[in-house]
């Protein structure tokens, strides 16, 4: 009886911790460098759509970009994440992030072999801007990532976001892109 109750309690843990994506952790210079785009931007609405094959979500995200601070600037950008909910078909992907539309994030985005912009390192990618007594702060999440030791593969057990004032953000992306020119 205690073995089957301990086989229990072992598969109602399990579901949790497989539900969460790998990945390693990247620091501000990682992200940049592993970036071919880096925006200020508010999130103006989000869609999800099924791929062309219908099999999986993907959710397209549209921005009005205020500032690039790596890569070509445009008005206007739109990044996909995976997962999403299509009328009452839905698919989680841990570690995509939620966003808010209205709010204005600093994005670091990859380009895939489809020519879609995804955030580089999953949720990471993605900083919340917010007015800390007027002063602008960004910080980043790993809501839904099992952060990982680069060269053991083993979860991480301290974890903290990323966070800066949105002017030393920017400084330090714009070295870091500066440095990748030369």
């Amino acid at each position: 009886m205690l073995t089957r109750l301990s086989l229990l309690a072992a598969l109602a843990v399990l579901p949790c911790a497989a539900c969460a994506t790998m990945a390693v952790k990247l620091d501000l210079a990682a992200l940049a460098d592993n970036s071919a785009l880096v925006v200020v931007a508010k999130l103006d609405s989000k869609q999800a759509r099924w791929d062309a094959a219908g099999a999986g979500i993907w959710t397209h995200h549209s921005l009005t970009v205020s500032e690039t601070l790596k890569g070509e600037h445009k008005a206007s950008r739109e990044f996909v994440t995976r997962g999403g909910v299509v009328g009452d078909r839905g698919q989680h992907v841990a570690g995509s992030g939620t966003f808010d539309v209205g709010s204005e994030y600093v994005f670091f985005l990859w380009k895939d072999d489809d020519g879609r912009f995804q955030l580089t390192g999953m949720v990471q990618g993605a900083f919340a801007v917010t007015d800390d007594n007027g002063i602008k702060r960004a910080k980043n999440s790993f809501s839904g990532l099992t952060i990982v030791d680069a060269s053991t593969l083993k979860p991480v057990v301290e974890k903290s976001a990323l966070e800066f004032t949105l002017a030393d953000l920017k400084k330090q992306v714009a070295a870091r892109a500066r440095e990748g020119k030369e």
